[in-house]
């Protein structure tokens, strides 16, 4: 049964790393449901968090393949259950501003007023999906989602070793 599932891959930082990763989705036929890549507190050390709907094959192939590449140094799947997990959304908008701090106020969204309105907000991600549905009703100028990035949050379980 497929689900969604959520990788931590620990890599080198230098160039072409994630698209080696990326490409095994490509000839594998999977889809990724959302990537992140961001510096670990090791030197020249960077995560990327990987989810994806697969079943328990599909995701076991997948780690196997990964971790032969050279500039892997760990990836540990973590169910997704078991994961706190974030997405960024940075959307700018024309529209009424009293109806978007409204809805602004309903997600605990943060509006900004420059020269446009422009709302940030980060939550869970099926709180970002129902957000963008609310600002369907404004004319979108543009929307930017990073994607999720998670943590896992059972205490004493040091799945993720952030550092070599």
């Amino acid at each position: 049964m497929k689900r969604e599932r959520v990788f931590f891959i620990t890599v080198a930082d230098k160039p072409g790393v994630l698209f080696k990763i990326t490409n095994i989705f490509r000839r594998r036929n999977f889809n990724i449901e959302s990537v992140t890549v961001g510096k670990s507190l090791a030197k020249d050390e960077s995560q990327i968090v990987i989810t994806i709907n697969a079943d328990d094959e599909e995701a076991d192939s997948f780690a196997r393949m990964v971790k032969k590449l050279i500039d892997v140094y760990e990836v540990v799947e973590a169910p997704k259950e078991s994961c706190y997990t974030q997405e960024l959304l940075l959307a700018k908008l024309e529209g009424s501003k009293e109806e978007l701090r409204e809805i602004a106020k309903n997600y605990g969204a943060e509006l900004m007023e420059d020269d446009s309105l422009i709302l940030k907000y980060s939550g869970e991600p099926s709180n970002v999906e129902g957000l963008v549905k609310q600002l369907s009703r404004f004319k979108i100028i543009h929307i930017s989602r990073t994607g999720i990035t998670a943590v896992v949050k059972e205490d004493g379980k040091d799945i993720l070793r952030f550092g070599r």
